[in-house]
């Protein structure tokens, strides 16, 4: 934890930068990025994702100075602006997945679905027994088949808890596993069902 002296030191290295001083700016860089950089590392999983995310953080912080009163730790105060960038990005991904969620289950119900080519989606049989799940179930699916999207995501998504997509998942599973199984006998049939069998929870 920072002293009083380090956080005066921290307002005046902040003013300093504020005013254009760009031997100030970087000493701010030097002194915070590795740990912006392993934060938000941590927080994406993707070290590029973390770059981007970390340069949209001195960019906003750049702007925002003048708003530093050395409450706090300057290296606080940025980790800070991380985070918000950081819940932005989040927000942005599952926008993003709520509308490939869309797109899926309204192709997955017409002739034109996308081809599941993990589950032999190239035939006619696999495509009605998707159409007959429940929506959830269909969603729950996709989403973690096609999208390889992790359960607590897909529960963002559909708005209901991880352990709700897990049900919702297996009961797909398993009927898609019964539906396909009731379907035209065939070493194709039998193929699929043995594929679904093999399916990672």
């Amino acid at each position: 934890m920072k002293t009083e002296q380090e956080h005066r030191q921290d307002l005046t290295l902040a003013e300093r930068a504020a005013r254009g001083d760009q031997a100030a700016w970087r000493e701010i860089y030097n002194e915070t990025s590795d740990g912006l950089f392993n934060l938000l590392t941590w927080q994406t999983g993707d070290r590029d994702t973390a770059r981007d995310l970390m340069q949209e953080t001195y960019v906003k912080a750049m702007k925002s100075l003048e708003g530093f009163r050395g409450d706090g730790s300057l290296g606080g105060w940025l980790r800070t602006i991380a985070m918000r960038k950081c819940l932005d990005w989040r927000r942005s991904l599952v926008r993003q997945a709520r509308k490939r969620l869309a797109v899926l289950i309204e192709s997955s119900s017409t002739s034109e679905a996308p081809q599941l080519v993990r589950f032999s989606a190239e035939e006619t049989d696999f495509r009605q027994a998707l159409v007959e799940l429940s929506p959830r179930q269909r969603a729950s699916l996709l989403l973690r088949e096609i999208e390889e999207i992790s359960f607590a995501e897909i529960g963002e998504i559909l708005g209901c808890g991880e352990a709700t997509v897990r049900v919702h998942y297996h009961r797909a599973r398993e009927a898609m596993r019964r539906i396909l199984g009731d379907a035209a006998c065939g070493a194709g049939n039998d193929d699929r069902v043995d594929e679904m069998e093999g399916m990672q929870p």
